[in-house]
């Protein structure tokens, strides 16, 4: 396998005014005494998971209650000798909160929501500070009876470690930052979608980032992925040619996750270089509209990366804060009337501007005021960027794809 250099994200969320950055270090075992403590420990983490995929369904299907997290605790207590008792602890509280999750939503009336069932034969490990170490840049992580494995950093650390995640290909560290009070010099309303990656506006100027790039990707990967599913179907499941199908589609998930992460990190560095020090009010993802839409529509929505973006703006500026935006591309800025329109926005009243950038100026109205309130103008000047530079015009990603896509 082809060995990628260490690549790093780095990402930053508030709690209670705590910030954590998580880094992403690009890594898989050189050896196969590694290999053989990488696959013990995810294989028993999988196990464990899958019990309690058959606990729940056996409790669900009594109609019993189902018990505390520290009760799972105290049933799981030396019965994975393969993982490190924090990681235990880790993997049911996952589990709980995800069947947590999943029983609000039914109630609020998604009843299609369906618990964990899925029993997979690996899964992400999950070490706290108690039982993972680090020391002169040697990250050591204990599995229990697996072994442990010992992992060179190549960074240091911005903070305290808090929490690492060893998955497929990578290693994902969190570990705390000390929070730097900035001063907010401009409030500014972020519109978020598929074609436009972000539109934002203070009122004076607008910025729209192109999100063709991004959309192109997905889908190139989205076929690339059908592609290699139907080839599956018609194989043994764990044949050879099965297996190496299945390492394919795994090489080009990284690799899609790897380029939209560089789509996103140089779009909302334009954004922040567009409007320093600035407070953000972004549109939620995921609202009641994007519900009823069409299911070509839906499944670009779902795949778009505005939860992620948020988060990136949280700290590229001084704070991203969601306000929802109950008909922001729709309502005129000026008079109020609503309509539904197309990419260019025409109002009764004069009013001729993109519907990225009504929207955008509505959400900033909403994020101030509350509500939508009439404004005099809308933004003077739009500049409409690129998350990248090319003289082809086309983004490095999409051609790497394509290329991928000839191989098949």
């Amino acid at each position: 396998m082809k060995r990628r250099a260490f690549d790093f994200q780095h990402v930053k969320s508030y709690t209670a005014g705590v910030s954590y950055r998580t880094i992403e270090i690009a890594w898989m075992p050189r050896n196969q005494t590694q290999w053989q403590m990488f696959t013990a420990s995810r294989q028993e983490a999988a196990r464990l998971w899958g019990d309690l995929v058959e606990r729940h369904h056996r409790i669900r299907s009594a109609d019993w209650r189902w018990p505390t997290k520290e009760r799972w605790q105290k049933w799981a207590k030396r019965k994975y000798p393969g993982l490190h008792s924090q990681s235990v602890q880790q993997i049911i509280a996952e589990f709980c909160e995800a069947v947590q999750a999943i029983k609000r939503l039914r109630k609020q009336g998604q009843a299609h929501m369906r618990y964990p069932w899925r029993k997979p034969k690996y899964r992400d490990v999950i070490y706290t500070n108690q039982a993972a170490r680090l020391k002169d840049g040697i990250l050591t992580l204990p599995s229990g009876k697996s072994g442990k494995l010992r992992i060179r950093i190549p960074v240091e650390l911005p903070g305290r470690l808090i929490e690492a995640r060893l998955c497929f290909g990578r290693v994902l560290i969190v570990s705390e930052v000390d929070d730097k009070v900035q001063a907010v010099e401009r409030t500014i309303g972020i519109d978020l979608g598929v074609n436009t990656l972000i539109a934002a506006s203070d009122g004076e100027k607008a910025v729209l980032v192109s999100g063709r790039a991004a959309k192109s990707v997905i889908r190139l990967r989205n076929k690339l992925l059908a592609s290699i599913s139907a080839k599956q179907s018609r194989m043994a499941k764990g044949s050879r040619r099965w297996r190496c199908l299945q390492r394919r589609k795994a090489k080009i998930l990284a690799k899609n996750r790897h380029r939209l992460n560089d789509i996103v990190h140089k779009a909302t560095r334009q954004i922040a270089n567009a409007f320093p020090n600035a407070k953000c009010y972004a549109g939620r993802p995921f609202n009641d509209a994007s519900q009823g839409i069409r299911r070509q529509q839906a499944q670009q929505v779902s795949q778009a990366c505005n939860a992620k973006i948020i988060w990136l703006l949280n700290y590229k500026t001084t704070g991203a804060i969601e306000v929802d935006e109950p008909y922001s591309s729709q309502t005129c800025p000026v008079c109020g009337r609503r309509s539904k329109q197309g990419r260019i926005y025409r109002c009764e009243c004069g009013v001729v501007a993109p519907r990225d950038v009504v929207g955008a100026t509505n959400i900033l109205q909403i994020g101030v005021h509350g509500r939508l309130l009439p404004v005099s103008h809308l933004p003077r000047s739009i500049t409409y960027l690129r998350p990248w530079r090319s003289s082809s015009g086309g983004h490095p990603a999409s051609c790497s794809l394509r290329r991928e896509a000839a191989r098949l």
